[in-house]
C-alpha cells in the first residue's frame, strides 16, 4: 500500500511482542443489529480478554441456534425464546472449552438498547439480553424508552429518530449513543464530546488488510525475523485513510510511516479469501495519544446488516459518534468489515454470522468470524504495545 521508513526500535519491539501473552485488559465490543449479536458472541466466547459489551437492537447469544429460529429471534414473540435454554447452551460450551467460563462475566459492564418503534429486531427479544446477562452477574444498563426505530442513535447525524433509515441505519435522535454506551462500558468517567463544539480529531484513521491482521506471516513470530520483513508486512497491511471529506491530523507515528491515501470503497460480491465473509479492508482509529506512547484501551465496533463498507463506505465508522469519544478518552477503535456474498457463504445482506452461515460453530472461539476478530484485536494490541515500548 505504501513505502516508508520507520525506526528499528519500533520494528524490534513489534517482533518481540507478536507472541507476548496478552492479559485481560480494557477490551470491549459493541454492535448494532447483527453486529450486536456478534458483540455478545465475542464477549461470552472470549470473556477472559473482553470486559464489556454493548448490544444495540441485537438478539441474545445463540438465539438462532443452528439457524432454525432465526426469524423468531428477529420478529418474536419473545415468549417463545427460552433464556434458560440459552444459559444452558453457554454453560455447555464453557464445559467443553468452546468458550471461556461465564464466571468471567461477573461485574462486566453490559449495555442493551432497543428502540420503541423497532420493527426489524423485535424489542421483546432484544430485551432478553438483560435477563441472560444478569444471570451471570453482569452490570447491565438498559435503554428501552427511546422513540427510535432500528438504527444507531446519534445527536447530530442521520434520519429522523423514529424513521427506518435504510440508507445507512443511523438516526439523529438528539442522543449520543456512542458516548452513553462507552461511558458505561468504561466505568462512567469518560469525557463527553460537547454538542456545541466540534471535537478535534487529532488521531489517525487507517485502513488495514483484514486477512493480514488475521493471518500475519509465521516468520513474524520469531526473534530471528529480519526488520525488512516486518517493514514489508506493515507496509502491505496498513495505510492512512484520508479522503478529501475526512478532516484529520496526520501527526504522530503514522505520518512518518505512511502517506495518506483514499482507498476504494466499491462494492464487491464475494469474500476476498476463505468462507469467513470478511471484506478486504477494515478501518482502525488510533487517537493521538495512542500513537505517541500512551497505553490505550481497545473497542471493537461492529456494523449491522447492509451497513458495512461495501454498502455505506465509511459512514458507520465516521458518523456514529465513536471517533469523537475515542479521541477524548484514548480508546483505539477497530471497525471490522463483513462483505455481502451470494455463495459460500450465503450472506446477501452483509450481516455478521449469528445463525451459522459460516460454520456450525459460529458462536464459539473457533467460529471463522469469531477467531478472525479476536486475532484483529491481538494485532492492534501488539501495535499499541510497540508504540509504548518505542516511546519509553
Amino acid at each position: 500500500m505504501a513505502i516508508f521508513c520507520i525506526g528499528t526500535v519500533i520494528v524490534l519491539a513489534v517482533v518481540s511482542l507478536v507472541t507476548a501473552k496478552a492479559p485481560r485488559t480494557d477490551v470491549t465490543v459493541s454492535g448494532i443489529s447483527s453486529g450486536g449479536a456478534m458483540a455478545t458472541q465475542l464477549h461470552l466466547a472470549f470473556s477472559k480478554d473482553i470486559s464489556g459489551c454493548g448490544i444495540l437492537a441485537g438478539p441474545p447469544f445463540y438465539c438462532a441456534g443452528s439457524g432454525f429460529t432465526t426469524a423468531l429471534c428477529m420478529s418474536g414473540p419473545a415468549a417463545y425464546v427460552s433464556v434458560s435454554t440459552l444459559q444452558l447452551k453457554i454453560n455447555s460450551y464453557a464445559l467443553t472449552g468452546s468458550i471461556d467460563s461465564p464466571t468471567n462475566i461477573a461485574s462486566d459492564s453490559v449495555y442493551v438498547f432497543s428502540g420503541k418503534y423497532d420493527t426489524v429486531a423485535y424489542p421483546g427479544v432484544v430485551k432478553l439480553n438483560e435477563d441472560l446477562y444478569k444471570r451471570f452477574g453482569a452490570n447491565v444498563k438498559t435503554n428501552f424508552d427511546m422513540a427510535a426505530h432500528h438504527g444507531f442513535p446519534t445527536n447530530n447525524f442521520g434520519a429522523k429518530c423514529a424513521v427506518l433509515n435504510k440508507d445507512n441505519f443511523i438516526n439523529d435522535c438528539q442522543f449520543n449513543m456512542a458516548y452513553d454506551m462507552l461511558n458505561h462500558l468504561y466505568g462512567g468517567n469518560l469525557i463527553e464530546p460537547k454538542l456545541d463544539s466540534k471535537t478535534s480529531i487529532n488521531g489517525q484513521m487507517l485502513t488495514f488488510d483484514q486477512d493480514g491482521f488475521i493471518n500475519p506471516p509465521s516468520s513474524l513470530k520469531t526473534a530471528q525475523n529480519s526488520s525488512s520483513a516486518m517493514l514489508q508486512w506493515i507496509q502491505e497491511s496498513m495505510a492512512l485513510y484520508n479522503p478529501e471529506n475526512w478532516n484529520q491530523s496526520i501527526s504522530g507515528f503514522f505520518k512518518s510511516a505512511m502517506p495518506k491515501i483514499a482507498v476504494s470503497l466499491k462494492d464487491k460480491t464475494k469474500p476476498r479469501s476463505s468462507s469467513a465473509g470478511f471484506d478486504e479492508q477494515g478501518f482502525v482509529y488510533f487517537p493521538s495519544a495512542c500513537t505517541n506512547g500512551q497505553k490505550c484501551s481497545i473497542h471493537v465496533a461492529l456494523h449491522g446488516c447492509q451497513q458495512g463498507k461495501s454498502y455505506v463506505g465509511d459512514i458507520f465508522a465516521t458518523k456514529a459518534g465513536y471517533i469523537e469519544v475515542a479521541e477524548l478518552n484514548n480508546i483505539i477503535l477497530i471497525f471490522p468489515q463483513i462483505l455481502r456474498s451470494y455463495f459460500f457463504p450465503t450472506n446477501p445482506m452483509g450481516c455478521w454470522d449469528w445463525w451459522g452461515y459460516s460454520s456450525l460453530y459460529y458462536a464459539t472461539q473457533t467460529g471463522p468470524q469469531m477467531s478472525g476478530v479476536k486475532k484483529m484485536i491481538d494485532t492492534v494490541r501488539m501495535i499499541n504495545t510497540a508504540f509504548r515500548t518505542a516511546n519509553k
